[in-house]
């Protein structure tokens, strides 16, 4: 048995006083120790630590927990008061409960003593009020109050917009019109709904309204679909007359008018007409409407051709709209006698090596007479002539014809107008036959073949004299018969041949080439 000496008693006592100390330190000290299990739902809905949820009412709140050994108290704070406190007797706890929220953000949190300190924290929005509005057009009120019932302006359309107070957000809204408008054998009720998305504090929603009385119904949903409903009834007042404007009458014919121009109203249009001036006649460019509303009627632009009265230096504009406000405007009747003459650049082309096909028209004039022609542009020659419109005064003619064309690969199309004045006027289009058009049948190209000499080759054969053209190739001397066989670059390539009797062949090289190979081959048996 070792005795120990009285310093290793000393530390042999110190070690036992920190064992006993240690154990008696809570669990959180502990080296491995587990946090307990925190569970938060409200509505029944789980909320993880750090989130947020959002109700509109006060909804059940459940608080979980899970321990691996006891739990010595649970309590719950909202917004840092304590609002209920727990001792279980245990390592669980499964409670359920109701706070009284006001509206607004409040921070929840639940605080856990199991051995050592775990905190669970949400945070729980209540909207339980519907969404504020306060409007900057047609009107202006402050966010909390409501807009007037009745409001007038001086315009169809007219643009509603305002900014929101809520807590979790405006989603969407909705705005009803309804107008009740005469139809002139009784009454109906026109209805229009405008839906939109609102991702931000702020709207802007154009509307369109009928003249006179309008019902508005507007709503707006947040996000837990609390709705704000806002009623009110919007005039629309229109005192001012239409406006007319960029007028021109033109006449295209001996009784043709082609009048344009645009007509625009606060409120919109109910009719448009022309009159000639000092005559009772009237030709309704805009067919009077009833007055329902139409934003196309707001603004209108027009191009008509009308019968011009015989001896008319003038004509009436007058536009109406549905307040029975009137503008009127005299406008002089200008004559129009030179056309315009246009050729279609991507429709006047060749068909094939000896065709043109030509398009163009002609408007905006007097035409009497009209031709097209082809000509060759080197010569100056006319190639062929079509008649278009001869007799009659017209204003409009188009046309599409096939000519013949020059033998030349180039053609000059000349389209001819002659006016009422007995004017003439021309304008020409060159074209040129593309590579990509055909003009004939490809020829197969022929297959060299052996054509006998006229005279015979003396019995002795005589070697044959490169042509300068080929001296510098290359040959091959082929003993007994003295023939050098040039070996040109490409394969394809002949060579001639002094046969007795029958006078020189040109041979294709490839088939030489191989019976000198077998040639060779059998003089080398032999040997």
């Amino acid at each position: 048995m070792t005795v120990m000496d009285a310093p290793g008693r000393l530390a042999l006592a110190a070690l036992v006083v920190a064992a006993g100390a240690v154990g008696l330190l809570p669990d959180a000290g502990v080296a491995g120790a587990t946090p307990p299990d925190i569970t938060v739902t409200v509505d029944g809905s789980p909320v993880d630590d750090g989130n947020e949820t959002a109700i509109n009412y006060d909804p059940p709140i459940g608080v979980s927990v899970d321990a691996d050994r006891s739990i010595d108290v649970v309590s719950v704070r909202v917004d840092g008061t304590t609002e209920r406190r727990y001792t279980p007797n245990g390592s669980t706890l499964n409670e359920t409960f109701y706070l009284d929220l006001v509206s607004g953000n409040h921070t929840l949190t639940v605080v856990v003593k199991a051995g050592g300190v775990t905190t669970h924290e949400v945070t729980v929005m209540k909207d339980a009020q519907r969404p504020y509005v306060a409007y900057t057009d047609p009107f202006e009120t402050e966010t909390h109050e409501p807009p007037p019932e009745s409001v007038t302006v001086n315009a169809s359309r007219v643009t509603f917009a305002g900014n929101f107070s809520d807590l979790t957000g405006v989603t969407h809204l909705l705005i009803n019109r309804s107008t009740e408008y005469d139809t002139g054998v009784g009454t109906r009720t026109d209805r229009t709904v405008y839906e939109a998305e609102t991702p931000n504090d702020s709207f802007t929603q154009p509307i369109f309204l009928g003249v006179g009385d309008n019902t508005v119904t507007a709503r707006y949903y947040d996000e837990l679909n609390h709705v704000r409903v806002h009623r009110l009834t919007v005039t629309v007042q229109d005192t001012a007359p239409p406006t007319l404007a960029n007028l021109s009458a033109v006449r295209t014919g001996p009784e043709t008018l082609r009048v344009r121009g645009q007509t625009t109203d606060n409120g919109q249009i109910r009719s448009l007409s022309l009159t000639p001036e000092n005559d009772d006649g009237t030709t309704y460019l805009l067919e009077p409407g009833i007055g329902e509303p139409d934003p196309e009627r707001q603004q209108v632009t027009f191009e008509s051709n009308v019968t011009l009265h015989p001896g008319a230096t003038a004509v009436v504009l007058r536009a109406t709209d549905t307040a029975g406000n009137t503008a009127e405007r005299t406008v002089s009747v200008r004559r129009t006698v030179v056309p315009e003459l246009r050729l279609d650049r991507g429709g006047t082309r060749y068909v094939n090596g000896s065709t043109v096909v030509a398009r163009g028209m002609a408007t905006d004039g007097e035409i009497v007479s009209a031709t097209i022609e082809t000509v060759d542009p080197a010569t100056g020659e006319v190639i062929d002539l079509v008649s278009l419109h001869d007799g009659d005064i017209v204003t409009d003619l188009s046309f599409e014809r096939h000519l013949a064309a020059p033998e030349a690969r180039n053609a000059t199309v000349q389209f001819r107008v002659i006016d009422s004045r007995g004017t003439e006027h021309v304008t020409t289009l060159d074209r040129t036959l593309t590579v990509e058009t055909p003009t004939a049948t490809p020829t197969a190209t022929p297959i060299p073949s052996a054509t006998p000499s006229a005279t015979p080759t003396p019995a002795t054969p005589a070697p044959t004299t490169t042509p300068a053209a080929e001296s510098n190739a290359s040959g091959l001397t082929v003993p007994l018969i003295g023939v050098t066989i040039p070996v040109p670059d490409i394969l394809g390539a002949s060579i001639s041949l002094p046969i007795p009797v029958v006078g020189p062949l040109d041979v294709p090289l490839v088939p030489v080439g191989a019976l000198l190979v077998v040639g060779l081959g059998v003089v080398g048996l032999r040997r």
